[in-house]
């Protein structure tokens, strides 16, 4: 049964019986985005009943944020060979829906401070405190389902205009970059022409991450060297990355914060 809930505002009718509007928007979890607008005529007593859609508030939920990486993989695989991934990223989002194109204005902000400050990580870094402080910060969104998330990556040479990170341990052959163990330093070129990589719903647990309102939800994003896969291209180093998302319970301080 869906449940009704409504806001009344009325203007009073005149003597001559202008109209008297009344509107309902239905503003609560579970009303919709829906407004029911009701207009009568006290001298007639017609009664006009429509509605409209009209934007509503959401709540926001809050997302703790953490990139790392799975275990090391045995000897004899590539990566035993390679001491650092290292991307530059601008942004990470998220959108509720699975098909979602790139200039979707759902499209959710899960770190905002990289688009003014992108930072570099090194892929093969393991984190394994999930409720440790993060690099990125936690940020509210807008309570959902969320289906899909990609990783904007900062071009190898970016304009003068462009931001940079601070610290750059790819040296002179940008900001994407792998490091073998013996010191060499190759670039970095993902497998597509965007500089960007999307995890669909079958690399999220369940296919999909839920914010709820007033709470926070620790989000792992994990690096999987082993599903990974990398191949020479000239001077440059080709790398079709795996990632997975995984949506945790929130840390005991958070859960006491959000009561």
């Amino acid at each position: 049964m869906r449940r009704i809930c409504t806001s009344r505002g009325a203007t009073k009718a005149s003597r001559r019986g202008f109209f008297t509007a009344l509107v309902f928007c239905l503003s609560f979890a579970g009303c919709g985005d829906s407004c029911f607008i009701f207009v009568s005529n006290p001298s007639g007593g017609t009664i006009a009943v429509g509605n409209t859609t009209c934007p509503l508030n959401k709540a926001n939920g809050t997302v703790h944020l953490r990139l790392t990486s799975s275990v090391m993989p045995a000897a004899g695989d590539w990566s035993t060979s390679v001491q650092h991934i290292f991307v530059t990223l601008r942004g990470i989002e998220a959108n509720p829906s699975a098909t979602a194109d790139e200039d979707s204005p759902d499209w959710q902000e899960l770190a905002p401070k990289l688009a003014t400050q992108p930072m570099q990580f090194d892929l093969l870094a393991h984190i394994g405190d999930a409720c440790a402080p993060n690099t990125f910060g936690d940020v509210a969104i807008p309570a959902d389902v969320y289906r899909q998330v990609r990783l904007l990556l900062s071009p190898s040479h970016s304009e003068t205009n462009e931001p940079v990170p601070q610290e750059n341990g790819c040296g002179r052959v940008g900001f994407n970059c792998i490091v073998r163990a013996d010191g060499g330093i190759r670039p970095l070129v993902l497998n597509r022409q965007l500089p960007q990589v999307r995890i669909p719903p079958d690399h999220i647990a369940d296919g999909f991450f839920r914010i709820l309102p007033k709470t926070t939800v620790n989000l792992t994003i994990e690096f999987n060297p082993r599903a990974s896969l990398v191949f020479p291209a000239g001077e440059a180093v080709l790398l079709v990355p795996v990632f997975t998302v995984d949506a945790q319970a929130p840390c005991e301080s958070d859960a006491r914060s959000d009561q």
